[in-house]
């Protein structure tokens, strides 16, 4: 991923725009500080491809997606080692053909994936949004059958 820095030009377009919001009367209206807001995420938020920025459907938007033209797998990646992160070092459709294929006809399970170059990333999955997930739902669950539990109780006592 190739990062640019900010150039003169830019400083110079960041500073008219900072000084823009006091200065205009109507900075109220709706329309102008969005207008703004746009134009800073349009040409200053960084782009891994156009095409991810273009399009809602794209592989980076869906884990464990199959890019159609390249075979390679769209894996989930820690955001605190995102720098490490290589986009040409994913696993391929075909490269986890030939890795299941080398353990065998022995009996799926659970675990299958583990021997394949994908597993850390379902194991990175699993337990930074999977796990987290089910607690909440769990957690939320709870509580609500506790209120409800509650709200029955209470309406009961005479």
């Amino acid at each position: 991923m190739k990062h640019s820095y900010p150039t003169a030009q830019t400083a110079r377009v960041m500073h008219q725009l900072s000084i823009l919001e006091p200065a205009t009367l109507e900075w109220q209206a709706q329309g102008l500080r969005r207008c703004v807001e746009e134009i800073v995420f349009s040409f200053t938020y960084p782009r891994l491809d156009m095409e991810v920025s273009r399009h809602m459907n794209h592989l980076l938007k869906a884990p464990f997606c199959v890019h159609p033209k390249t075979g390679r797998v769209c894996v989930p990646i820690d955001p605190n080692h995102c720098d490490e992160f290589d986009p040409t070092a994913v696993p391929t459709l075909s490269q986890l053909f030939e890795e299941l294929n080398m353990g065998g006809t022995r009996a799926h399970d659970d675990n299958e994936w583990d021997r394949t170059s994908l597993g850390e990333s379902i194991s990175f999955f699993r337990s930074s949004f999977l796990q987290p997930l089910l607690k909440s739902c769990k957690e939320e669950m709870e509580s609500s059958y506790n209120a409800k539990l509650q709200q029955s109780k209470s309406s009961l006592s005479w």
